[in-house]
């Protein structure tokens, strides 16, 4: 039996499992969104199985591409590691490490952990995804990364949660803004004041969510973001 499936096609298979969107995962591989519905289509062919659900409004994997996809990764990082062995055989360490990372983490901390990372390891190559506090919890769950850096996760027995900081929510305003000055401010207050907000995909705004049962804001927001690093362009 001759499988007609090549690198590409696993790559792209990847990407939408990663980012269970075709729109996102096209962009991530650079990519038209037809071209990965065709990638998509001619490995689910050659494989003879259906490996995603697709509806208006979300893409889940049907449990052949459950079953797939760790395999599939693992074929990713066994080739992307011995590419790295064979460009620079030599007795320093050398391969792929792979980080599910939230965006804010990512923009934050990440930059200078690689840098540190690369003077002790600079044959080691950092593939990093950054998305969504519950898709850097599934990449983690399904294989697709070595760990991950996230604020929220419901325990499960194969995955261990370690914290590594403490830090508190505060509001955000432009220095020339009535509230720059004060050091405190009531719920009241701030939703006196247009805001941005997260919207309901954001792991952030499910643990706001929680803490903040029972306070109704007067007004809606005037606009909300997925991520943290937007929200604070939109400010």
């Amino acid at each position: 039996m001759t499988l007609n499936v090549d690198l590409n096609d696993l790559y792209a298979f990847q990407a939408l499992v990663t980012f269970r969107s075709f729109k996102a995962a096209a962009e991530a591989i650079h990519l038209s969104q037809p071209a990965l519905s065709r990638r998509i289509e001619k490995l689910e062919t050659s494989l003879g199985v259906r490996l995603f659900e697709r509806t208006t409004r979300r893409v889940s994997l049907t449990m052949a591409g459950r079953s797939f996809a760790p395999r599939a990764q693992q074929i990713l990082k066994d080739l992307e590691s011995a590419i790295a062995d064979v460009g620079d055989v030599n007795p320093h360490r050398t391969g792929l490490v792979t980080v599910a990372c939230v965006p804010s983490a990512a923009y934050y901390f990440m930059p200078k952990v690689i840098a540190q990372f690369q003077l002790h390891y600079p044959r080691v190559r950092i593939k990093l995804i950054d998305s969504s506090a519950g898709d850097v919890y599934d990449a983690v769950i399904a294989g697709q990364a070595d760990f991950g850096l996230s604020f929220t996760g419901a325990p499960q027995p194969d995955v261990r949660f370690l914290p590594l900081v403490d830090e508190a929510y505060v509001a955000v305003c432009p220095r020339d803004h009535p509230l720059a000055g004060r050091k405190s401010l009531s719920w009241r207050e701030f939703y006196s004041w247009p805001y941005v907000w997260l919207d309901k995909t954001s792991g952030n705004r499910n643990l706001l969510d929680q803490a903040l049962t029972g306070i109704v804001p007067e007004k809606p927001s005037v606009c909300e973001t997925r991520h943290v690093t937007t929200l604070l362009g939109m400010v």
